[in-house]
């Protein structure tokens, strides 16, 4: 069977060569948290996450942070990637887990097709094993999805659950915001209820996802947002007819919507191994035969060309033990570039100079104008009595490229309490039910996130972000990464140099009208917040 492609990069001057005991070899992924590298230990192959120095002083971000490793280290290493090490009393915070090559479930099937016979048994076992591990250790991973399964050469590894949502659930706390995927989230999440019994309901999303025949890589609840999950899982019953017959009425059981309906993971594991088999007995013998193995060695480390390292053969792709520290990626980590993306080709270069250049001008052309240009060779948007939000949508008449990136120069200088940024518009026709937009935006107050409209819901795919300090009072340079391929759009932000917030959404089927791109901002009411654009551009990407 063929493997992915190694993610692995090579170092930058600005990344560590060396933390605590462990040599530092490539990148395997960098987000608005932190990044997360490959590196070798007294024990072998592990992946470092090296928390962003703003976030580390953050007092309430690092309560969570060392709470949820606490958590984390007391979680066995049956069919998980167990946290080995840290730094959790200075700067700079990183954290050490197994490295678990391989590709992660959703990508398996979508590229190899679903588990079957004994792989699709090994699957639920192994799965039913790592959430025994993890509710043995009084933790709910929340987010189990085909994404945070990774295909070992020793069986599945679950990952994810619970160092991520160091930040995560803070945010949600303040914002009354759900989190979770949509498809695979229990009935009794969207009304606050959170037991381990929700990550056995997304157990049987996830099997019958990965063994399916007849709807490969589909949660029997697949959804493209919340209210749609919320609206399938409480009406509607799971279609399973195409899942692995021995594993249906197992699945069927972990679905039921009432929680205490549901089997433990120590009874899924006992009902799919036999009466009398201990967990810890599974783990040891569980082996998937999907075929992943050796792959191509990482890029050696520029400083060190001549440790062992080099000649190693590790297992590539997507599959890296990552806890989450790329915000809101769905299929597992992705290599990002340590500086912003650089546009191949200028498509469109807008300095606002003039005020005929097609924008939407609402009123005179004037620096107090509620939308439009000042005058002065830039473009503003306001607050006003009838509107607390404001887009502008960039007068392209050319075809943009399913690959491009935003740029422009953004003052602050006279926000209030508001939300202000670009975004990226895939909808199919100008009705508003056929709406896709991804807002990427910077707070006033110094953080960022990404929005999603689809339709007439409006989800936010990341928490709040805790961005870098900036000058509010000097114009700061946004980019927005913008990517379309198939059915999934990736969308990151940049601040300056610093990547701020960033996500991938998978199965939009919905992302079918061509790319347009725009300002946004949002305020409350009676704010008189006001925010100017300047130097708008749109490039191509690689």
């Amino acid at each position: 069977m063929p493997l992915a492609s190694p993610t692995v990069v090579a170092l930058s001057d600005q990344d560590p060569r060396e933390l605590g005991q462990y040599r530092v070899a490539g990148r395997l992924g960098s987000g608005g948290m932190g990044s997360v590298y490959l590196a070798e230990g007294p024990t072998g192959l592990v992946a470092i996450k090296v928390i962003k120095p703003h976030l580390a002083h953050d007092p309430e971000f690092l309560r969570r942070f060392r709470q949820e490793v606490a958590a984390a280290r007391k979680v066995s290493r049956w069919c998980t990637a167990p946290v080995l090490d840290g730094q959790l009393a200075e700067t700079p915070l990183w954290v050490v887990t197994e490295y678990v090559p391989g590709l992660d479930l959703g990508r398996h099937v979508k590229e190899h097709g679903p588990l079957t016979g004994a792989a699709g048994e090994a699957l639920a076992v192994g799965v039913a094993v790592a959430l025994s591990a993890i509710h043995q250790a009084g933790i709910v991973h929340r987010d189990l999805k085909p994404g945070n399964v990774l295909l070992s050469p020793f069986g599945p590894r679950v990952i994810d659950f619970g160092i991520s949502r160091a930040l995560d659930t803070e945010q949600a706390t303040r914002s009354g915001q759900m989190l979770g995927t949509p498809g695979y989230m229990a009935p009794e999440l969207f009304s606050g209820q959170v037991e381990q019994a929700a990550d056995i309901f997304a157990w049987g999303c996830v099997v019958a996802a990965a063994t399916s025949t007849t709807t490969p890589g589909r949660s029997p609840f697949a959804a493209d947002n919340m209210m749609q999950a919320f609206h399938r899982v409480m009406q509607e019953e799971p279609d399973l007819n195409g899942v692995e017959p021995t594993l249906r009425e197992l699945v069927r059981a972990a679905l039921a919507r009432d929680p205490a309906a549901r089997p433990t993971a120590e009874e899924l594991v006992s009902q799919l191994s036999g009466p009398g088999t201990t967990v810890a007995e599974v783990a040891r013998t569980l082996r998937l035969g999907v075929g992943y193995g050796p792959a191509m060695a990482p890029p050696p480390p520029a400083a060190r060309p001549a440790w062992r390292l080099r000649d190693l053969a590790i297992g590539a792709g997507a599959g890296v033990a990552a806890v989450g520290l790329v915000t809101g990626v769905v299929a597992g980590l992705r290599a990002l570039p340590p500086s912003p993306p650089e546009g191949t080709e200028t498509l469109y270069d807008e300095t606002f100079s003039s005020d005929d250049s097609g924008w939407d001008n609402s009123g005179l052309t004037s620096p107090t104008t509620e939308r439009g240009y000042t005058g002065q060779g830039r473009y503003t948007m306001a607050e006003d009595y009838s509107n607390t939000i404001q887009w502008s949508t960039a007068p392209v008449n050319a075809v943009l490229p399913d690959r491009s990136l935003v740029s422009v120069k953004m003052d602050l200088s006279q926000a209030v309490a508001s939300w202000n940024g670009v975004f990226c518009e895939y909808s199919k026709t100008d009705d508003a039910k056929d709406d896709l937009i991804y807002m990427l935006q910077v707070s006033s107050d110094g953080k960022s996130k990404i929005t999603k409209v689809a339709g007439t819901v409006w989800e936010d795919l990341t928490p709040d972000l805790t961005i870098p300090p900036f000058d509010q009072k000097a114009p700061v340079q946004v980019r927005a990464e913008c990517v379309r391929e198939g059915d999934e759009v990736r969308v990151a932000l940049w601040l300056g140099d610093e990547l701020v917030a960033e996500h991938v959404d998978q199965g939009v089927t919905t992302a079918a009208g061509r790319p347009r791109f725009g300002l946004y901002m949002s305020a409350g009411k009676d704010s008189k917040s006001r925010v100017s654009y300047d130097d708008f551009t749109i490039a191509r990407l690689s």
